[in-house]
C-alpha cells in the first residue's frame, strides 16, 4: 500500500544554481549587465535581442556543463573499452600490490606455488665471534681462546632467513624447494638473504575414538570425512579466493591488493597468519569437528596421545614440538556404532573417499580464481564537437544557416555579418572549452606530456566564415595564433605533473629547486622530463620498492649492464633525474675537465666530450674560472642537445632546397661553412640574442664533413648525447652478501669485513653486516661533483633506505679529471665488483677476498674549492666554488 513514507514528493525546487541551471545562469548574466551597463541598457525583457543573445549563451555553457559532469571513464575513454584507462593511467593490479616484503607475504607467496600446502619462515642462526685484540673474526668460538674476556665479543648475524614447507604428497621435495629458492631470489629485501630451505619435521598423534551414527549413515564417508577435517585441524590447507569472493568477506580493494601478485587469485591474509604451526592439540576440539559431521550422533570414548605413547593414558591436551607439524599416525583408529551393533568399515571404499576429497580440497585451492575486478562501462560522446551558437539564433535575425533573404538591401546584409562577427568572439570562446575538454585524457595522462595546454580551431559549421572573417581564419595555424604567446606549456605541464605526482604522494620540489639555483632557468624542461619519466615508470617502482638485485643463478647478461638492480636503486635513480638506472661501468667517462695556465698565469679549466673510440666530439670555446664553471657548462650544453628534437633536425635538413652558403642556427646548433666548403657545428645558447657576444658559442665539433653527410653527422651526435652519453649511476653494495661460507672448514681462508678497535667498546656496533649497505657513486660527474647536489642525493638516499639500514656513502673516482693515466679506483671496484657478482650467482666465494679489500679502501674524493673568508670579502662575490669553515658540508666517507 503507498503511503506518503514510500513515495516522497516531486520538489518543485529544481534549480541546481550551477552551470546546469539555464535560468541561474541568465538571471545571473542580467544582473552583471545592470551592474555594468545599466545607464546604457534597462530593457531586459525576452524581446529584446540583447536578452536573445545572453539566452543563446546560457544554453551552450549547459551544455559544455553537461559534458564536464559526465563520468571520468567517459571523459577519458577514447579508443578500445578494454585498454583505454591502461593508455592514460597505472591500474591497481599495477601498482597496489608489491613484492613480498613481510614474513606473511613471503608465506602467501610460496603458498602460491604448485606442490606447497604451508610454509613457514624465521631467523637463521648465525654467530660471529670477534677478537678485538688482533682484530680477526671467525664463524668458530676457537677464535677466542686465550684472549682475555675484556676483548671477546660475539653477535649474531640478522636479515638471515630460513623456510620450513610442508610440501604435497606425491610431490618432489627438491623441485619444490628449488622454486622455492627462485622465488625468493626474485623478491629478496634489502640486506636479507636465505639460508636453507628445510621439509618441516612431523610430530606423529595417535588419534583413537568410538563413534555411534545414525543408521541411514555411510560409514566409509564419515571414516573418510573424520580423517580429512583432523588432517586439515593439524595442518590446513589454504584455499584461494577470486576478487569477488574477497569483497564479500569484507576487504576493500587496496587490501585485497596488498602484498605480493600470485597467480591462483587471492589468500585472505587472516586465514594465513591462523595457519601456522600449531603448539598443542586439543581433544575438545577434534570432538567439535566429530560432533559437526552429518550422521554422527556421539562420540562414546576418545583418546589423544604421542605415537610413541600409545600405551600412556593420553591427555586433554598435547604439546606439539617447536617447530614441528602434527600428523595424524597410522596407529589411529576409529571405531563405528549404530545403535548397538558395531559396523565394519570397507577400507578401500574409505581410500577411494579420501581421494575424492582430497581432489576437492586441491580444486578448491588451485582452480584458476576470476582476479579482475569490473571497470566502469564508458560511453564514447562528441566531447570536442561544437557548433555555432548562429545556429539557435531566431531566422529572423539572419545569422544562422538560412542567412537572409536574397532581396533584402546590402545595409540590412552588412549588419546581420556584424552580428557574426560579433557571435564569432562567444563562438572562439567555447569551442576552445570543449577543446580543451576533449584534450583532458592527454593533459592528465601519466605516460605522455602535451606539448600544447591551450587548445582552440576554428568554427566552421555553418560555411559563411568567409563573408566576415580574415581570410586566414582557417588556413593557419589558430591554435598559436590565438594561444601561442600565453600558452607556457612548460609552466602549465609543470603543475600537471606536480598534481599527478600528489596523487602518489610523491615531490620533486626539493630536485626542482636545486637544479635551478645550480643551472638556472633553462634547466625546465630537464625537470618537466625527470617528473614525466618518473611517473611513467611508477609501476615499476612502486611494486619493487623494497626489493633487493635477483643474484641466484643470474647469467652474465643479469649481473652487468642490467637492471637487475635494486628497487631503492631505481627510484633514487628516477628522482635525481637519472633515467639509466642499469648496472654499467661508469669509470670511463666521455667528459674531461683539465686544468691549464692562460696567458694571464692564471689556473683555469677547459673541457671536452669524447665518444666510444676517445675521439672528439666537443670542445669547450673557452676557458673557466673553476671545474663547477666547467661541469654547468657541459650540463647546459647535455640539456640544450636533449630538448631539441631529433624530429626537428631530419625535417629541416630534408626540407632545403639548396645547400646555405652562409652560417645558420638551428635551435642549439650554430652550422657553419669553411673556406673549402665543408660544414661543421657549435653549440649555442638560444637564450642569447647577441651573436658578438662570448657567452653565445659554449662549445664547438672540429670535425668538417661534405654537406651530404652533414645531416647524419649532426644525428648522430645528437643520438650519442641521447642514448649513450652518461656517466651517472650508483652502486649499492648488500654487506650482508660479503659474509664468507659458512661450510668452510679451515676458518683462515675465509675474509671477513675489518672492524676497528673503537667498534669493540660500549655502546658501538661491531657488527659490520647486518642491515648495512655502502653506495658507490661516481664522484666526478658533472652533476655529482656539485657540492649542492651531493647534499641533496645523500639525503635522498638516506631518506629512501629502509629506517633499519645503515648507509656508508662513498664518492669515488680520479682525484684529477684532467689525467687520464692515473689509476682510478672506480675502475678497480667496478672490476672487482663484477667478479664478486659472477661468483656469489655461482655460489662461490673465491672473489669475496679480493673485493672486500678494494671495498674497504675506498676513499671519497671531494669537490675542490677556494677557502672563503667571511669577515674580508663580500660574501654576494664569493664563487660558488667557495668553501667556508664551519659551514660547508664537503661529503661524508
Amino acid at each position: 500500500m503507498m503511503n506518503s513514507k514510500t513515495y516522497g514528493p516531486i520538489s518543485k525546487d529544481v534549480h541546481s544554481k550551477d552551470d546546469l541551471d539555464f535560468q541561474f545562469l541568465k538571471q545571473e548574466g542580467i544582473s552583471r549587465i545592470q551592474k555594468l551597463g545599466s545607464g546604457l541598457w534597462t530593457d531586459y525583457n525576452t524581446h529584446d535581442p540583447g536578452v536573445t543573445i545572453l539566452e543563446v549563451l546560457c544554453y551552450a555553457i549547459t551544455d559544455l556543463g553537461y559534458r564536464l559532469s559526465l563520468p571520468v571513464q567517459d571523459l577519458l575513454f577514447e579508443g578500445d573499452k578494454k585498454s583505454f584507462l591502461k593508455d592514460h593511467f597505472h591500474l591497481g593490479p599495477d601498482v597496489l600490490p608489491c613484492k613480498a616484503l613481510t614474513e606473511l607475504d613471503y608465506r602467501m607467496l610460496f603458498i602460491d606455488l604448485k606442490g606447497v600446502r604451508n610454509c613457514w619462515l624465521e631467523p637463521y642462526q648465525q654467530t660471529l665471534y670477534a677478537d678485538c685484540k688482533n682484530l680477526k673474526m671467525s664463524y668458530h668460538p676457537e677464535v677466542l681462546e686465550g684472549i682475555a674476556p675484556k676483548d671477546k665479543r660475539s653477535f649474531e648475524l640478522k636479515g638471515l632467513h630460513r623456510i620450513l614447507v610442508d610440501v604435497e604428497e606425491e610431490v618432489s621435495v627438491e623441485a619444490v624447494k628449488k622454486r622455492i629458492r627462485k622465488s625468493y631470489h626474485e623478491n629478496r629485501n634489502l640486506c636479507e638473504d636465505l639460508v636453507e630451505v628445510v621439509s618441516v619435521d612431523e610430530h606423529p598423534i595417535q588419534v583413537c575414538a568410538i563413534i555411534e551414527l545414525e543408521a541411514e549413515a555411510d560409514e566409509e564417508w564419515i571414516a573418510a570425512s573424520i580423517d580429512q577435517a583432523i588432517r586439515q585441524y593439524f595442518s590446513p590447507d589454504i584455499r584461494f579466493y577470486s576478487f569477488s569472493e574477497m569483497l564479500e568477506k569484507g576487504y576493500t580493494t587496496d587490501q585485497i591488493f596488498e602484498g605480493p601478485a600470485l597467480k591462483h587469485g587471492f589468500l585472505d591474509p587472516e586465514e594465513v597468519k591462523q595457519a601456522s604451526l600449531r603448539k598443542e592439540i586439543r581433544q575438545t576440539d577434534i570432538i567439535q569437528l566429530i560432533m559437526d559431521l552429518e550422521g554422527v550422533t556421539a562420540i562414546r570414548e576418545i583418546r589423544i596421545n604421542h605415537c610413541e605413547q600409545e600405551n600412556e593414558d593420553g591427555g586433554w591436551v598435547i604439546a606439539v614440538d617447536p617447530g614441528k607439524k602434527p600428523l595424524l599416525c597410522d596407529k589411529s583408529k576409529f571405531n563405528f556404532f549404530k545403535g548397538l551393533l558395531p559396523v565394519n568399515v570397507n577400507q578401500e571404499r574409505v581410500a577411494n573417499y579420501k581421494e575424492v576429497l582430497r581432489k576437492e580440497q586441491y580444486d578448491l585451492q588451485y582452480g584458476m580464481k576470476e582476479k579482475s575486478y569490473a571497470l566502469p562501462e564508458p560511453y564514447s560522446y562528441p566531447l570536442g564537437e561544437y557548433a555555432s551558437i548562429r545556429n539557435d539564433f531566431p531566422e529572423v535575425y539572419g545569422v544562422g544557416p538560412i542567412g537572409l533573404p536574397e532581396t533584402v538591401d546590402p545595409e540590412r546584409k552588412r549588419k546581420a555579418n556584424q552580428l557574426k562577427a560579433y557571435l564569432s568572439f562567444f563562438d572562439q570562446v567555447l569551442v576552445s572549452y570543449f577543446q580543451h575538454l576533449s584534450q583532458v585524457k592527454s593533459l592528465l595522462s601519466v605516460f605522455t606530456t602535451s606539448e600544447k595546454t591551450y587548445f582552440t580551431r576554428a568554427v566552421t559549421d555553418i560555411g559563411d566564415h568567409n563573408e566576415f572573417l580574415i581570410e586566414g581564419y582557417t588556413s593557419g595555424d589558430l591554435n598559436e595564433e590565438l594561444f601561442g604567446a600565453f600558452d607556457e606549456a612548460n609552466a602549465r605541464n609543470q603543475k600537471i605533473k606536480d598534481h599527478l605526482l600528489a596523487r602518489f604522494a610523491e615531490k620533486f620540489s626539493d630536485y626542482a629547486f636545486l637544479m635551478k639555483k645550480i643551472y638556472g632557468t633553462g634547466i625546465d624542461q630537464q625537470v618537466l622530463d625527470t617528473k614525466s619519466f618518473f611517473l611513467k615508470e611508477y609501476g615499476k617502482i612502486s611494486v619493487e620498492r623494497s626489493t633487493a638485485m635477483n643474484y641466484y643463478q643470474q647469467p652474465l647478461n643479469r649481473i652487468w649492464d642490467s637492471d637487475n638492480t635494486s628497487g631503492f636503486e631505481k627510484r633514487v635513480a628516477l628522482l635525481a633525474g637519472i633515467r639509466n638506472f642499469m648496472r654499467k661501468n661508469l669509470a670511463r667517462s666521455f667528459v674531461e675537465i683539465y686544468p691549464l695556465t692562460n696567458a694571464q698565469g692564471d689556473k683555469v679549466y677547459r673541457w671536452r666530450i669524447y665518444d666510444h673510440n676517445r675521439s672528439i666530439l666537443l670542445t669547450a670555446t673557452e676557458e673557466y674560472p673553476s671545474r663547477t664553471a666547467a661541469h654547468k657548462e657541459i650540463y647546459l650544453v647535455i640539456q640544450l642537445v636533449k630538448a631539441f628534437s631529433r624530429e626537428e633536425i631530419s625535417s629541416f635538413f630534408s626540407g632545403l632546397e639548396e645547400i646555405p652558403d652562409t652560417p645558420f642556427s638551428l635551435g642549439c646548433f650554430r652550422i657553419t661553412q669553411s673556406p673549402s666548403g665543408r660544414f661543421s657545428f657549435s653549440i649555442i645558447d638560444p637564450s642569447i640574442t647577441d651573436t658578438d657576444d662570448p657567452d653565445y658559442i659554449i662549445a664547438s665539433q672540429y670535425r668538417y664533413y661534405a654537406f651530404q653527410n652533414f645531416p647524419q653527422a649532426v644525428l648522430s651526435f645528437k643520438d650519442f648525447m641521447d642514448r649513450e652519453f652518461d656517466d651517472e649511476g650508483m652502486f649499492l653494495v648488500e654487506n650482508i652478501l660479503l659474509r664468507p661460507n659458512v661450510d668452510e672448514e679451515d676458518d683462515t681462508n675465509n675474509s671477513f669485513l675489518p672492524f676497528c678497535k673503537e667498534d669493540c667498546q660500549a655502546g658501538n656496533c661491531l657488527d659490520p653486516y647486518s642491515f648495512r649497505v655502502t653506495l658507490v657513486l661516481p664522484g666526478n660527474t658533472f652533476r655529482f661533483a656539485d657540492r649542492d647536489f651531493r647534499d641533496f642525493l645523500e639525503n635522498l638516499i638516506r631518506e629512501e633506505l629502509p629506517a633499519h639500514i645503515l648507509a656508508k656513502i662513498c664518492w669515488i673516482g680520479r682525484t684529477s679529471t684532467g689525467d687520464l693515466d692515473q689509476e682510478d679506483q672506480l675502475s678497480l671496484f667496478e672490476e672487482a665488483y663484477q667478479e664478486f657478482l659472477k661468483g656469489l650467482s655461482q655460489g662461490t666465494y673465491q672473489n669475496h677476498g679480493q673485493f672486500i679489500k678494494i671495498l674497504s679502501e675506498l676513499r671519497s674524493i671531494y669537490p675542490t674549492g677556494t677557502l672563503y673568508n667571511c669577515e674580508e670579502e663580500d660574501e654576494s662575490n664569493a664563487l660558488r666554488d667557495s668553501i667556508i669553515l664551519g659551514r660547508t658540508n664537503l661529503g661524508t666517507i
